[in-house]
């Protein structure tokens, strides 16, 4: 039972903290696993690292806009030189262009190639028939339900967690 404050919040029980806590835990092992991105990268007919499928991942959200490599690296968490790498592997793949900034010659700026968008689709996709197999069993109600939940909490997470840096 939720407990109240004095600034008008609840403060949830703590089984139930430690019932998300250790689902998280969880959650997380089994995602972060290097098995468990290898079986998806087959599946998808890709061979491609995880920090390359997290860049291209990264790229994606910025549409047709071309980052800066610092810009990057801020975004993936890594310096800049780990970002500048893994730019060249993926662009000798085909997977992004790296090409001068416009407005400071010494920045390289990284375009995703249709290639490479077509390459992190098959991953997505991959990735999604994986989370489509674990709630394969739930009826549509309840996966509705987790992922109205599931979103709002990432939203808060997010936004507690940027409002501490």
């Amino acid at each position: 039972m939720p407990k109240a404050t004095t600034k008008g919040t609840t403060v949830p029980d703590t089984d139930a903290l430690a019932t998300i806590q250790a689902s998280l835990q969880s959650i997380v092992r089994a995602l972060s696993q290097a098995r468990t991105h290898e079986r998806l990268l087959e599946r998808a007919g890709v061979r491609l690292d995880r920090a390359g499928t997290a860049l291209l991942y990264k790229l994606s959200l910025h549409g047709d806009e071309p980052l800066r490599v610092s810009a990057l690296a801020d975004l993936l968490s890594v310096d800049t030189p780990t970002v500048t790498r893994k730019a060249q592997q993926l662009e000798h793949l085909g997977y992004v262009t790296r090409d001068p900034d416009p407005e400071d010659g010494r920045a390289t700026r990284v375009h995703l190639t249709p290639e490479g968008r077509t390459v992190l689709g098959r991953v997505v996709d991959a990735r999604r028939d994986l989370l489509a197999g674990v709630v394969a069993t739930w009826d549509d109600r309840e996966r509705r339900t987790f992922a109205d939940l599931l979103d709002r909490f990432a939203t808060s997470l997010q936004t507690t967690t940027e409002d501490h840096q």
